[in-house]
């Protein structure tokens, strides 16, 4: 084993290429990240309902400027961020009276005219309404209508006090009767932010049903850029995660289709680090693909095969000198779950409050990876033998 005491996985047998742990990460990195297709949004609603807060708050990131009183949108701009594959149309605040007659044609006229770009095209609008105004005129009724003929549109009461509000409840009854052609026939209470109301905190509320539900009808590659990105729902995390990895676990068979010799596995070790990476991507962390090879290294040390050519399969005691597409696909599918637990840890505690640390996503792995290493050797030896 070349490298340190604590190895870098880096294995040479003979002619045999390496197996570099660190770079098979990275690449997953790059790739997953380099994977992720435009997701264009569009705001649209009255003047101060807080459309640029509802969209910074689901992506963490402060995309669209926000701002007291006054609109401070007087034509449509797209917003975006450096290394986010997230842009926001944000339009004009509708303020009633003002020419609103040529509001849904300026709307519909900047969608068809980016439609023909997949980088720019609007993949779906936000049309936010304020729940402490308790009124929606027939000028936004018919921007809904017209707006939903060209894109997904999603109705979104916001700065909702709480889920159980009668008044927004009532309210959201009433959009609900009006049958606008928007995201399953209803509105969705939010609170994107916490407050404070008379000394009383409310939190925030709504936004991973929202998420949720336009995610179930967007195309895939915008579904995986929203997962990857959104900061709102750790459930849409782990769901993508867990489909990019049976994914990986389909791959992996065909792989193995003809079973390999264990020093000639480099390929299918490679697509299972290569997906750690992108569970990474997708769960939202950074993580030091070094720390990984340190993390591998401590579990494969435990476990004494330091000198194998063909890294982790090792594990898996009685799997013979070739790998078949069981092996291939169990073990492929164990270690994204692993990973995804790992991950899921590190999140919750982050959710929780808990200061988070880059090397916490590496103890989580360390702590995970030897236990379910032994069930899923002996559920994969248990197939085998079958």
């Amino acid at each position: 084993m070349e490298g340190s005491s604590t190895g870098l996985l880096r294995y040479k047998s003979g002619g045999h290429e390496d197996f570099d742990l660190e770079k098979f990460f990275r690449e997953g990195l790059s790739q997953a990240l380099g994977g992720k297709a435009q997701l264009n949004i569009m705001l649209a609603g009255r003047v101060g309902v807080g459309k640029s807060t509802l969209v910074n708050a689901i992506f963490g990131e402060p995309i669209a400027p926000t701002g007291v009183g006054q609109s401070i949108t007087r034509n449509i701009q797209r917003y975006d961020r450096p290394n986010l594959p997230i842009s926001v149309y944000d339009t004009p605040g509708i303020e009633l009276g003002v020419e609103t007659g040529r509001i849904a044609d300026t709307y519909l006229a900047e969608i068809r005219r980016q439609m023909g770009d997949d980088d720019t095209r609007v993949h779906f609008c936000l049309y936010c309404v304020r729940t402490r105004d308790e009124r929606f005129e027939a000028v936004e009724s018919e921007i809904v209508r017209a707006l939903a003929k060209e894109v997904l549109v999603a109705l979104v009461l916001t700065q909702c006090p709480t889920p159980e509000d009668p008044r927004a409840h009532r309210f959201a009854q009433y959009l609900a009767s009006l049958r606008l052609p928007v995201l399953n026939g209803r509105c969705f209470k939010t609170l994107a932010e916490q407050d404070n109301i008379a000394g009383v905190t409310l939190p925030a509320f709504g936004l991973p049903d929202l998420v949720s539900s336009i995610y179930d009808q967007l195309p895939d590659a915008q579904r995986y850029t929203l997962a990857s990105c959104q900061r709102v729902s750790l459930e849409l995390k782990i769901a993508e995660a867990r489909r990019s990895v049976n994914v990986k676990t389909g791959t992996a068979a065909l792989i193995a289709a003809t079973p390999i010799p264990l020093a000639d596995a480099i390929p299918l070790s490679a697509l299972q680090i290569g997906m750690l990476g992108q569970i990474a991507t997708i769960m939202g962390l950074k993580v030091d693909p070094k720390a990984i090879v340190t993390a591998f290294a401590t579990v494969l040390g435990v476990a004494s095969i330091a000198r194998t050519t063909a890294s982790f399969f090792k594990l898996f005691p009685g799997a013979g000198a070739t790998i078949n597409a069981t092996i291939a696909s169990t073990t492929t599918k164990m270690l994204g779950e692993v990973f995804i637990t790992a991950c899921t840890n590190v999140l919750t505690r982050q959710l929780a409050g808990e200061r988070i640390h880059p090397d916490d996503v590496v103890g989580e792995l360390v702590k995970e990876l030897p236990v379910l290493l032994n069930g899923a050797a002996r559920t994969t030896l248990g197939r085998s033998a079958a």
